[in-house]
């Protein structure tokens, strides 16, 4: 095969002629006016910058670039930079510029690889499941299995096709009722013939023979009720059997074995490398103790493989100042606020309130986008002297946020470390980026979350993220972080709430009332106000951490001892304020979270210990999907998010799919959102493609 070129691989967007319009008025505007590129005001003294010739007062120097003095402006001013964050800069996509990097094509062929390796057992058994199928079709007919025709289902490009009963993608072949208003999956059809469905439903039945019957209207079926389902197909004939047979063409089963252990985690003494690792257990295994924490300098000099060791063994990793590799764009969240594109709604309006969740009730509240920067920076107080909490979760809401904040998506990809993986638009080992364009894809991110946060852990209304599981791999870049001091009459508050509850619950299990939706504390949000500076009241004793999060993550073969314990335990523990009461899935109801006591508690009686760690200022935490995790707030923080799809964790994408056929309907978990069943056909023709060239 003839040697290709090597690709260059640019992540950067296309500077749109109205950007570049826009550039050439402010440049030309610049070189004509003595007012400051930043406020646009003439009054104050400025500094000239000596390359670009633009000039930037000393007001908002001191404001807004605190890290310089007059002397680095004179030289190279932000602009210079790439990181002013004047309100045209931030909103303009001229700046918008990610350092190109190159992915020769032995590389490439490497990541396809290393793509068919661990897809290709899924394959094949799904190649497995559809010749079941139509083998059970042809008994139905009774013909030959080379007889059966699959009718084929026109689907628009950006279209999805789900099971009706457990609510999951459908990849390619399934059976639906001739007017196409009730489908169902080849697993619980599968499942209804051997009698191990989910979730019994006694009005979808099969025959003997194989068939199954439409269910009526009433239990989710059409107007077919009593006629069998056909046998249906999303691509053209035989295109999984062709598939599998390309694959087991290219297949390299010695891919993983070449190259022997990468991971340098330990000396030549035998002693654990703590240049390179962090301690975050302390388990009888030494070496199960330690995470991978490389620095970003170390990641760029090339450490994909010693990554590729810990993550295939779904272990998190964590990466230091990844922020330092970047432009230095402030994520001052004031800073972001003014760069938001559409800061106006459909009416017209000024979007001047956001809908945070308040951390003692759960509440969502509408409050001004300025007193929540204001609280995030001094903290807030409530009714009863209680400090408050709050969150914004997916900011900003209703788009994407390349789409609204183009200069901060692109400095947060320039951070992103092991791009391979990471980036959302050409990582080649991202399996999510090989969705053709014309198909709806997954909201992957990257997301926001500017949550206010408390050193101590106060019981209830901590700013904290429940146990949960990610549908993917995720990583989360912590951005920005501003400590603030909690006063000691906020720490009595909480006390006085916490036996108040206690009482109003055991005058309540005393009256062997089941209501409790009175309990706990309804927060107005014109009560809360912005902590008093100058009050004189004092504050609680002791350094402040130096992390911004405290996250908790679980390993993977823990899972069904965690979830034992969280069950016989689940009404010691408090879900925004209230005792828990019912539990479906202890990590998928997203209503645990474990303190220092539950996790001694965990250990002591179980063995059972997570990864414990500080998340500081500049840090990406890499969490494999299968991994139960929480997290809270020991500052008010700022992080962004991105999830991808690793060819390592795809199994375990897959077992999260499948977990969600088990979940009622009305679970919060209720939908396949990733999948990735979808993501794993097309990232297996793309792979087999190129190594065919």
């Amino acid at each position: 095969m003839a040697k290709r070129k090597r690709e260059r691989v640019t992540t950067h967007n296309a500077l749109t002629s109205t950007d570049a319009g826009s550039h050439k008025r402010t440049k030309k505007r610049d070189e004509n006016s003595e007012e400051c590129h930043q406020c646009r005001n003439n009054t104050a003294r400025h500094v000239d910058c000596s390359s670009c010739k633009k000039r930037y007062c000393v007001r908002c120097i001191k404001k807004w670039y605190s890290n310089l003095i007059e002397d680095h402006v004179k030289n190279r001013c932000p602009c210079c930079h790439n990181n002013c964050n004047c309100m045209d800069c931030l909103q303009s996509d001229i700046m918008h510029k990610i350092d190109k990097w190159n992915v020769s094509h032995e590389d490439r062929i490497k990541f396809a690889h290393r793509t068919i390796y661990f897809l290709l057992p899924w394959l094949k058994k799904l190649h497995e499941d559809q010749i079941q199928e139509k083998r059970i079709q042809a008994i139905i007919d009774g013909i030959t299995e080379c007889e059966v025709k699959v009718s084929r289902t026109e689907l628009p490009s950006d279209a999805r096709c789900y099971c009706n009963y457990c609510r999951t993608c459908i990849v390619d072949l399934y059976r639906g009722c001739e007017c196409g208003h009730y489908d169902l999956c080849l697993s619980c059809c599968q499942e209804l013939r051997d009698g191990s469905l989910v979730k019994k439903d006694k009005k979808l039945r099969a025959k003997p023979n194989g068939s199954i019957l439409c269910p009526p209207k009433a239990a989710g079926g059409c107007r077919c009720r009593g006629h069998a389902l056909k046998l249906k197909g999303i691509f053209k004939e035989n295109f999984i059997s062709d598939l599998l047979e390309k694959t087991n063409s290219v297949v390299d089963k010695r891919m993983l074995e070449e190259g022997g252990s990468k991971c340098f985690c330990l000396t030549k003494s035998g002693e654990i490398n703590t240049n390179t690792s962090r301690q975050a257990a302390c388990r009888k295994n030494p070496i199960d103790n330690y995470i991978y924490c490389p620095t970003a300098k170390d990641v760029q000099s090339g450490a994909l493989e010693h990554f590729q060791e810990h993550w295939l063994k779904g272990e998190p990793v964590i990466v230091c100042d990844v922020l330092g590799s970047t432009s230095g764009l402030s994520w001052e969240p004031t800073v972001m606020h003014r760069g938001l594109r559409k800061k106006k709604n459909k009416n017209g309006d000024q979007r001047l309130t956001v809908e945070a969740i308040e951390c003692l009730t759960g509440c969502e509240v509408g409050i001004n986008i300025c007193r929540f920067f204001e609280g995030y920076s001094y903290g807030a107080v409530g009714p009863e002297d209680l400090p408050i909490g709050l969150k914004l979760k997916d900011w900003p809401p209703h788009s994407t946020f390349g789409e609204e904040l183009p200069r901060h998506d692109a400095e947060f990809r320039s951070a992103l470390p092991f791009r391979e993986y990471t980036d959302p638009i050409c990582g080649p080992l991202n399996l999510a980026v090989r969705l053709p364009k014309d198909v709806k894809k997954p909201d992957l991110g990257p997301k926001t979350y500017i949550a206010y946060g408390f050193a101590q852990e106060l019981g209830i209304g901590d700013s904290l993220t429940y146990l949960h599981c990610d549908v993917a791999d995720a990583v989360n870049v912590l951005v920005h972080t501003h400590g603030t001091k909690l006063k000691i009459q906020r720490l009595t508050a909480i006390e006085k709430r916490k036996d108040s509850l206690l009482n109003e619950e055991r005058t309540r299990n005393l009256q062997a009332s089941p209501d409790h939706s009175d309990v706990g504390i309804k927060v107005d949000v014109s009560l809360i106000k912005p902590e008093p500076k100058d009050d004189g009241l004092p504050f609680v004793e002791g350094d402040q951490p130096e992390g911004g999060a405290l996250w908790d993550i679980f390993r993977r073969e823990d899972v069904g001892i965690l979830e034992e314990y969280l069950t016989a335990h689940a009404g010691e523990f408090r879900n925004n304020s209230e005792l828990v009461k019912q539990v479906t899935d202890p990590i998928h109801d997203h209503c645990f979270y474990l303190t220092k006591e539950h996790k001694r508690k965990l250990k002591e009686q179980y063995g059972v210990e997570p990864w414990t760690f500080e998340q500081k200022l500049g840090e990406a935490v890499f969490i494999p999907t299968g991994c139960p995790h929480q997290v809270r707030n020991l500052k008010s923080c700022t992080k962004v998010a991105l999830d991808f799809v690793s060819p390592e964790n795809f199994e375990e994408c897959i077992k999260y799919t499948n977990k969600i056929r088990e979940l009622p309907n009305n679970h919060m978990v209720n939908e396949d959102k990733l999948e990735v069943k979808k993501i794993a056909i097309h990232a297996l023709r793309h792979a087999v493609d190129y190594i065919i060239g």
